[in-house]
């Protein structure tokens, strides 16, 4: 009983104490909160974000994919230098969270994630991401159960101009600058798309002026040449070519290179029939060749250490779109995936030791 009586006498006296401060606020001016604003994304879908990452963003435009996924909520990042980051949704990362670029899957080479997919993504050379929540969708590949990020860019229109641009150019402290410059021409017969891109940075200075290693640079480039002989009809062939290097303060080794070469085909043929609404063929080769050593971008002090992982992703699929009603749609769809993944390392550039190769076939 002694238990129960307890909770009570307390309840009360906080009420009396609650009764006499409100009767002495009564004549106090009411405190006056200063507005807040909050600044979202507005969604068509509680589980599917879209975005625009050429518009501008505070405190300033994001110069690799991690550091734009991190304004959209539900984000965090773990920084892997200036270059990069690593995207984290909910708590998941990795394989877990699938990165789409242009409709092609594309994975690092370092088995420590230096060299996520995002660090091969700059933003504003992109029309839209999307991120789409949850495992629910199996549109882009087998697990994600995070959810998936796709890197889109736009079909070509040519129906106002023939010749289209833009650039962008940034300047911020510790010398950084960004530069995108997007050229695209064509007409309704085909068309040529060029993208490039570079972002640069020099060490930072800390709270007490000292010096920290931490300079990066990133390029890429892509082109595109595009075929359409009707207007429901589309065949692109594309590249893209990107490197970099970053300098790390908080590990002994720094990122040397972040090459990237691609090469793809994309079919696509639309309003085919009244129940075939689209038919869609992409086949593709991502190889990435990263490179980590403790010698070329900082004084050495001890053995020499070099370490080369790299992966070849060779990959194709196959979908379409059909007319169930008038409201309803069926998408159907098959994919291929196949992934070459090399470690090569050394020590005082002897003894060269290789492991095996790690041959697998996803979905």
């Amino acid at each position: 009983m002694r238990y129960m009586h307890t909770p009570s006498l307390l309840a009360i006296a906080i009420l009396a104490i609650s009764t006499n401060a409100s009767a002495e606020d009564t004549n106090q001016e009411p405190t006056q909160l200063s507005t807040q604003v909050v600044t979202a994304q507005a969604t068509d879908s509680v589980l599917t974000v879209v975005t625009d990452p050429k518009a501008p963003r505070q405190p300033m435009p994001a110069h690799d994919g991690a550091d734009l996924l991190k304004s959209i909520p539900g984000f965090s990042v773990i920084r892997k230098g200036g270059t990069d980051g690593d995207p984290v949704f909910r708590g998941m990362a990795g394989s877990r969270l699938g990165i789409i670029l242009d409709g092609e899957t594309i994975l690092g080479g370092c088995g420590n994630r230096m060299d996520p997919p995002t660090a091969y993504v700059f933003p504003q050379a992109y029309d839209q991401v999307t991120v789409l929540k949850g495992p629910q969708s199996v549109q882009h590949g087998a697990g994600n159960s995070a959810g998936t990020v796709l890197f889109e860019r736009a079909t070509p229109d040519f129906s106002t101009q023939n010749v289209q641009g833009e650039a962008s150019a940034l300047f911020g402290s510790a010398d950084r600058n960004d530069q995108m410059a997007h050229v695209l021409a064509g007409t309704n017969d085909g068309y040529i798309d060029l993208n490039g891109t570079r972002t640069d940075a020099n060490n930072y200075e800390d709270g007490d002026g000292n010096e920290v290693h931490s300079a990066y640079t990133r390029w890429s480039g892509n082109a595109a040449l595009g075929w359409t002989p009707s207007r429901d009809s589309r065949i692109e062939v594309s590249g893209a070519r990107s490197d970099g290097e970053a300098r790390y303060a908080d590990r002994g080794m720094d990122g040397v290179a972040f090459d990237r070469s691609n090469a793809a085909l994309t079919v696509e043929q639309t309003h085919i029939s009244d129940s075939l609404l689209e038919l869609k063929g992409r086949v593709y080769r991502n190889y990435v060749d990263h490179v980590m050593d403790n010698f070329t971008l900082r004084d050495s002090t001890g053995m020499k250490m070099v370490s080369n992982p790299d992966r070849e992703t060779i990959g194709a699929n196959l979908s379409s779109e059909w007319a169930l009603g008038q409201t309803t749609t069926l998408r159907t769809g098959i994919d291929h995936q196949r992934n070459n993944h090399r470690i090569r390392s050394a020590s005082n550039m002897m003894n060269m030791m290789m492991t095996p190769d790690i041959d697998g076939v996803a979905r």
